[in-house]
């Protein structure tokens, strides 16, 4: 009797332990989410620390609600991150978690002075997640997060996922994690870049005109209420930001490193002038970068191979006509060969950056460490020359491939 006694006591412990709480422990109810984090320069080498926080929506709310209601935006000047997360602490109910985290923006005034330090911080932060994307805003961070108002979805996390997905199919900007940046932030072989970013603004819409050769975020002539706009990419030496790219010469590092999935592009009409020829390209394969040193100058040389789809088809491009596809497939390699010899003359004359990671294809021709960082790679871009070949294969669009 004595020893079913005990097996009945330990069962009965053993059975409540699941239902006894910590008295410390952290729930949803307790913790405030940040989806997006915004650090700009203040005075005095402080910063301006910007939080934007998920709200839940309380279940008798009615479904014609704002959705900018979704989202509560927060901010504070303070020396460091964690001190501003600290007061932050102190002044909402909720205790602040960065695991739901999906975008850091951070001003391009402070891009110009050097992140590493808040790099490094954000990466040895064990909430925050290697997958956060890193936007560097033409505006100040504060006014890129007040004006994240969710377009077509509800959930703010959600939201910029989607918007950021958006390279998947224009080629106009790229997801760069954070991961990524710290990584070319410490390696000596290419450089950092971050997705551009700012504020659609009426302001921009009297100005914008058509541009042929691409837009950068909060120029591009869509009308809309103030919402951000992601388009180009921001380009670094070192920490540092020393220029931008816009959406065409975005789509041409999409090209080089074998990024790019689908995008629209608009050559002259080789017909007629006059007019234009709208595609849709894609890789038919990858681009075979080749790097060799001659003379102590690198020469390097890029093979393209693209798939296009004319899209805006007329009674007078006769499709069926093969020479009038090569015409096609001509202009298209032409156009393509220029814009992506210019894209790259300008990462290296103008930036000094390789933002295409060239110097992979180089490291393997030295033994040793000690040798790859004698020859300065990093250094001697900027006296890099190119030779682009772009090969395109044209079809009229998908329905004439059934037949």
């Amino acid at each position: 009797m004595k020893y079913k006694s005990t097996l009945l006591i330990i069962f009965i412990i053993l059975s409540l332990i699941p239902l006894s709480g910590c008295y410390d422990a952290n729930s949803v109810e307790t913790l405030a989410y940040a989806v997006a984090i915004g650090i700009d320069k203040a005075e005095n080498d402080s910063i301006k620390l910007t939080l934007q926080f998920a709200v839940p929506k309380s279940s008798d709310s009615s479904s014609g609600s704002s959705q900018a209601s979704s989202s509560a935006v927060v901010d504070i000047t303070c020396t460091t991150i964690d001190e501003g997360i600290s007061l932050v602490n102190s002044y909402i109910s909720k205790k602040v978690n960065l695991s739901h985290c999906k975008v850091i923006v951070f001003s391009e005034e402070l891009a110009y002075d050097g992140l590493s330090d808040y790099v490094f911080n954000l990466m040895n932060n064990v909430q925050v997640r290697p997958d956060c994307n890193i936007i560097i805003s033409r505006c100040d961070a504060y006014s890129f997060l007040a004006n994240s108002i969710p377009t077509l979805e509800s959930v703010p996390a959600r939201y910029y996922e989607l918007i950021l997905n958006s390279s998947e199919y224009t080629g106009y900007t790229e997801s760069i994690y954070l991961s990524q940046f710290y990584e070319r932030l410490v390696n000596n072989r290419c450089e950092p870049i971050g997705i551009l970013g700012g504020v659609n603004t009426k302001k921009a819409h009297k100005s914008s005109e058509i541009n042929v050769s691409g837009y950068k975020a909060d120029e591009t002539p869509i009308e809309t209420q103030n919402n951000i706009e992601n388009m180009g990419l921001a380009v670094f030496s070192g920490d540092t930001l020393v220029g931008e790219l816009n959406s065409i010469e975005t789509l041409c590092h999409m090209i080089i490193s074998n990024e790019l999935k689908n995008a629209t592009i608009t050559i002259p009409n080789p017909f007629s002038l006059s007019n234009n020829i709208s595609m849709n390209i894609s890789l038919k394969k990858s681009t075979k970068n080749t790097v060799k040193i001659i003379n102590d100058y690198p020469f390097i040389k890029s093979n393209i191979f693209v798939t296009g789809y004319v899209l805006n088809v007329d009674d007078k491009l006769d499709l069926t006509d093969e020479q009038t596809v090569k015409d096609i497939n001509t202009a298209v390699s032409s156009y393509l060969e220029y814009t992506i010899t210019s894209y790259l003359y300008k990462t290296s004359k103008e930036f000094h950056s390789d933002i295409d990671d060239f110097g992979s294809h180089l490291i393997c021709d030295y033994f040793t460490n000690d040798d790859w960082e004698k020859a300065d790679w990093l250094n001697n871009y900027k006296n890099a020359f190119f030779d682009v070949n772009v090969n395109c294969n044209t079809v009229s669009s998908n329905l004439f491939n059934r037949f």
